[in-house]
């Protein structure tokens, strides 16, 4: 019987500035877990943020898929988990992040 994977490793991030096009954004990167027991299926990103911290939302990724680029608000904490998935649920890697204020000129 197989374990659960490991927490996938290296999690990390950057937060991109807004521009005329865009608003600010949050960019996350992991690589596959050390412990990775058995095959992975895919990764599960969960994220809220402290303006609703009860509303919790997910997205599923494929094996190979190792970064993913969420739309944020200024000024406001996002906490941002990813997990390894096999045949059991990984544990998680967390991104906690603080996302800053931007003037209007941005």
């Amino acid at each position: 019987m197989s374990s659960a994977p490991g927490a996938p490793d290296g999690p990390s991030h950057n937060i991109i500035a807004p521009t005329g096009s865009h608003g600010p954004r949050l960019n996350l990167q992991w690589s596959r877990p050390q412990q990775e027991n058995g095959i992975i299926r895919n990764y599960t990103l969960f994220y809220s943020h402290s303006e609703d911290p009860q509303r919790v939302y997910t997205e599923t990724f494929g094996a190979d898929t190792f970064n993913y680029s969420i739309e944020v608000l200024g000024g406001i904490s996002y906490n941002v988990y990813v997990r390894a998935v096999t045949i059991k649920p990984g544990t998680n890697a967390s991104f906690p992040v603080v996302i800053p204020e931007y003037g209007k000129g941005c």
